[in-house]
């Protein structure tokens, strides 16, 4: 049971006693629900009148006039004794509200501390709606975000609430009238029956959870709606400003917090899939030969430069028999880890075939057909794969749908024809080989597309012509094969300057001693 004590302390009380008693000319006890005296002097027999102190409808106290023996109070008399009862319950309503308000913006300060550093993100839905019933005194509570597309609100967390009320589905932001209200205005809606209101979707589910008054408010952070916290009360209750102000507040708070979650969730994940895609780089990169072979009467010098950490580009050098040595040069579509899942596709198929297939023409017809059969039809490759024969100075090559080789010799570059159509992408494609003598001097150049391809700030691109005339000034000049990678890496980059490569970029520069 309460008391006017409990809402008003006894110095105040007394002081109204006095008041009160100077108003009427008689004495003015007031006393607690009980009959225990608060404040004031007087008999302590029966009052000559008296009023009751009622808070919404509970008796807290009583307010006494004069006592036994005493004549009948004037009706003055009674009239102030209302006046004064009308003071008092008056007086403890604010205290009471003033105190609820404390509470609430307690509650506040104490939602901050309870969100700082919360990074589980289901913990976090749940805290809030627990934590939002109660900040505000309310029954119940649902938080729904809006997903990806922003086309629907999904349920993520509920409190007073049944399993199944959690389970209904998400919400076709369309079909919502209040929560399109809510995204227009950025302001909270009331709803004073759920069970009744036109704008209500789920009416017979309001129903069965005993849900009666709701409001709804906006969880925006930094100006962008992430999602709508809604609290109910299973009795019909009108949310006064403040209880509005409270309720957009946590609202406001839980968004935060959700977002802060939810990107330190991603930062995690992110950070996951960085470190993996640092492996899978460095399993990539033990494709790439660390080095290139020492072959007496040539020199060979590979670079390769992916344009992520993983890429679709590679070459490759394969000892084979009779002293013959096998050089590669691929590019798959696309880039990033698709690309260089690919890529492995192409190497493991052309090491697999090239042990025990003699003909180039067939190697690759059996790689094109490994990689239609492997592969979606949007993928496909292309490759230059040549055998070099070092006592017969002698290079076989076949070409599907790659850049075309250059050689440099005496001072002029002619390019190598290709001889087929891309891998991956017509099973019955045919590839024919093609043999080149080499002399004395002679410089072989096998690059992807990425080098000519290269573009500037201007959208120009670095052209075959300047690949060839880079090669031209680096044999003029003398430089090895591992020279001649480097001018021409320098020119490209001098000619791009800082804009971001788009491509990957790979070469293979074999000089005849």
């Amino acid at each position: 049971m309460t008391s006017l004590s409990e809402y008003l302390d006894t110095e105040m009380l007394n002081e109204l006693a006095s008041r009160f008693s100077d108003a009427v000319g008689g004495k003015v006890r007031i006393l607690s629900a009980d009959g225990s005296l608060l404040a004031g002097q007087g008999p302590q027999g029966p009052p000559s009148a008296q009023a009751k102190v009622l808070l919404d409808g509970g008796h807290i106290g009583t307010i006494a006039l004069d006592g036994p023996g005493v004549q009948p109070p004037a009706a003055e008399s009674v009239r102030l004794l209302g006046l004064m009862q009308d003071v008092l319950t008056r007086l403890c309503r604010q205290a009471r509200q003033l105190r609820d308000r404390v509470e609430e913006l307690a509650a506040m300060y104490r939602l901050t501390e309870v969100f700082t550093g919360r990074t589980d993100l289901k913990q976090v839905h749940q805290l809030v709606a627990e934590t939002m019933v109660k900040a505000t005194g309310a029954d119940a509570c649902s938080i729904r975000v809006l997903n990806e597309e922003r086309t629907e609100l999904m349920t993520i967390a509920v409190h007073g609430l049944s399993e199944e009320y959690m389970s209904k589905g998400p919400i076709l932001l369309a079909d919502s009238q209040i929560d399109q209200e809510i995204l227009a205005s950025g302001k909270c809606v009331y709803i004073p029956d759920e069970r009744t209101d036109p704008r209500v979707l789920y009416k017979t589910e309001a129903r069965r959870e005993g849900i009666v008054s709701a409001l709804c408010a906006p969880m925006t952070y930094k100006g962008r709606l992430e999602g709508i916290i809604r609290v109910y009360t299973r009795r019909p209750h009108e949310f006064d400003w403040f209880e509005t102000s409270l309720v957009g507040g946590v609202a406001a708070q839980a968004a935060s917090a959700i977002v802060n979650a939810r990107l330190y969730n991603e930062a995690l994940e992110a950070e996951r899939i960085r470190r993996q895609l640092r492996l899978a780089a460095e399993v990539q990169r033990r494709m790439i030969p660390p080095q290139a072979p020492r072959v007496e009467g040539l020199e060979i010098s590979g670079i390769y430069e992916p344009c992520f950490e993983l890429g679709g580009d590679f070459y490759d050098f394969i000892e084979l028999p009779k002293g013959n040595l096998g050089v590669c040069v691929g590019d798959v579509v696309g880039k990033g880890v698709p690309a260089s899942l690919l890529m492995a596709l192409v190497r493991s198929s052309l090491r697999a075939h090239v042990a025990h297939v003699y003909e180039l023409s067939e190697v690759l017809a059996a790689v094109n057909l490994d990689l239609w059969r492997q592969s979606d039809e949007r993928d496909f490759a292309t490759m230059f794969y040549g055998v070099l024969d070092v006592p017969g100075r002698r290079l076989t090559y076949c070409s599907a749908g790659h850049e075309p080789a250059l050689l440099v010799r005496e001072g002029r570059g002619t390019w190598l024809a290709g001889s087929g159509g891309v891998l991956g992408i017509d099973p019955a494609m045919r590839y024919r080989n093609q043999v080149l003598g080499l002399r004395r001097g002679d410089l072989l150049l096998i690059f992807t597309d990425g080098l000519p391809e290269a573009t500037n700030f201007k959208h120009e691109t670095f052209t075959r012509d300047r690949v060839r005339a880079a090669a031209l000034e680096a044999c003029r000049r003398g430089e090895s094969a591992e020279g001649v990678g480097k001018h021409l890496l320098w020119e490209v980059r001098r000619f791009a300057g800082l804009q971001t490569r788009s491509d990957d970029l790979t070469l293979v520069a074999i000089k005849v001693q």
